[in-house]
């Protein structure tokens, strides 16, 4: 490739994984890469109360970076919060269904014979896996979407006079 390198004893700011070939590069040196005392602190004032233990625990985690990157404000809150209860739930539900004496599958005695049918947790989990695709969507915790936030607006194709005034 064409053009200067990277300097990679030099910090480097919002780089999320540590490329293979960079040793020894501090990449979150700098303060603002993590979530300060303050966005830790209005994290857990905008923290529903209706939150399970786990729910909560999952709030803690992730809710300061929301705050830090400006996408959990007040009015957002539910709306994170059901984030984090569909997250949860799907963990729960994963981890039920790969239990070996359980399963994702069961075997019912039918006239037809025997028949190997999903269980019902796997009809809830791709239920709650569309939910969760949408509010990642809603967040931008997809590198796609948060390219959707991040990029400009388009402007008109055709000029309707107003500019010029």
């Amino acid at each position: 490739m064409k053009g200067p390198k990277p300097d990679l004893n030099k910090n480097l700011r919002n780089v999320v994984a540590i490329h293979p070939t960079a040793k020894g590069v501090d990449f979150l040196a700098n303060a603002s890469d993590q979530p300060n005392p303050a966005h830790v602190q209005t994290a857990k004032d905008l923290r529903p109360k209706t939150l399970s233990a786990s729910e909560r625990k999952f709030w803690d985690a992730t809710a300061p970076g929301m705050v830090q990157l400006g996408r959990l404000k007040p009015h957002y809150a539910h709306a994170y919060a059901e984030y984090c209860i569909v997250v949860c739930r799907m963990a729960e539900t994963r981890k039920q269904l790969n239990k070996k004496d359980y399963g994702w599958t069961y075997t019912s005695n039918t006239r037809n014979g025997k028949q190997e049918k999903m269980r019902p947790e796997v009809g809830q989990l791709n239920d709650d896996w569309r939910k969760w695709r949408t509010l990642v969507s809603m967040f931008g915790l997809a590198p796609a979407e948060e390219r959707g936030l991040t990029s400009p607006l388009q402007g008109d194709m055709f000029g309707d006079g107003w500019d010029d005034i």
